[in-house]
């Protein structure tokens, strides 16, 4: 038996829960602490939806990778798989080309994405997930799927990995993904923390897991940097487009992971943590609230 899986479905001692997980970079990654904790209460994770970074755990989960699996494999992500499209930079510089959508083409994210989940389509996912991303045409969220989810556009004909590219293009950072009639980008630009997704995917009871917003409500001293305002810009930004998305969940959770950049692969490990012990000090209240609920 292979217990890097995930848990089988539930039984009926456990406590079915739908997940909504915001993007974050890589702070998302305190949503793997949080799934663990809940696993280990005896909680059953039926429906997932995530994006951006969230995308990228909700999908492994999806697939079958249990938690301490997925707390191995993450740091496999590395600044090493940010692809600099090099020759488009240059041109952009030298040659005063106009067009340049994005420094980092994605295409060893995806590729790591389908050796991890072998190049499985949506199909493969053993639980309703959905894997959130933005059709820059109208700003538009797009939601990749097993099935169908109403009330939004949904797409199923493509590869796991396809969709986490997608859903972790970060507009000027990353490029676009176009696939068909889409022009794909970062899941966060509409739909950050995909309540009403997990909803619409069946989950009759969502708890949401945000890293923004304890980032965006902390306190950031004289914020002196051009990039630290940048950042602070945009966790405003997501902090308030997710406040919506809030209000339809049964519980949101909201881990400190301290601070902890986009890209700062090298904190996975500490954010995991992060995600599982401020989870495990309320885990009492959680079930509570839930067991009331059922009753």
């Amino acid at each position: 038996m292979n217990t890097d899986m995930a848990a089988p479905p539930p039984g009926t001692n456990r406590l079915p829960v739908g997940l909504a997980l915001a993007g974050g970079g890589v702070s998302g990654a305190a949503a793997v602490g949080v799934i663990k904790a809940l696993e280990e209460a005896g909680f059953a994770i039926t429906q997932i939806a995530g994006s951006s970074s969230g995308a990228m755990v909700a999908a492994l989960y999806a697939y079958g990778f249990s938690p301490e699996k997925m707390k191995r494999i993450m740091p496999r992500f590395t600044k090493r798989h940010l692809d600099y499209d090099w020759k488009a930079i240059l041109a952009k510089i030298l040659l005063r080309r106009p067009h340049l959508d994005g420094w980092i083409k994605g295409t060893r994210l995806r590729l790591l994405v389908e050796e991890l989940t072998d190049g499985q389509p949506l199909s493969a996912f053993r639980m309703a997930c959905g894997i959130v991303a933005t059709d820059l045409r109208d700003g538009q969220p797009v939601v990749f799927a097993n099935k169908p989810v109403p009330g939004y556009r949904t797409e199923s004909e493509l590869t796991i990995g396809q969709a986490v590219q997608a859903s972790c293009a970060i507009p000027v950072i990353f490029q676009p993904v176009r696939w068909q009639r889409y022009i794909l980008a970062d899941g966060g630009v509409s739909l950050n923390c995909p309540v009403r997704v997990v909803r619409a995917l069946g989950a009759k009871r969502v708890i949401a897991v945000d890293t923004v917003t304890a980032f965006a409500n902390a306190d950031v001293g004289d914020l002196r940097s051009a990039l630290s305002i940048f950042a602070h810009v945009i966790n405003l930004n997501l902090r308030d487009q997710m406040a919506y998305e809030h209000q339809h969940a049964d519980l949101s959770l909201h881990p400190h992971v301290g601070y902890v950049g986009a890209l700062d692969f090298h904190k996975v490990a500490q954010c995991v943590e992060a995600g599982y012990c401020y989870t495990r000090e309320r885990i009492d209240q959680i079930r509570a609230l839930f067991e009331d609920v059922s009753h």
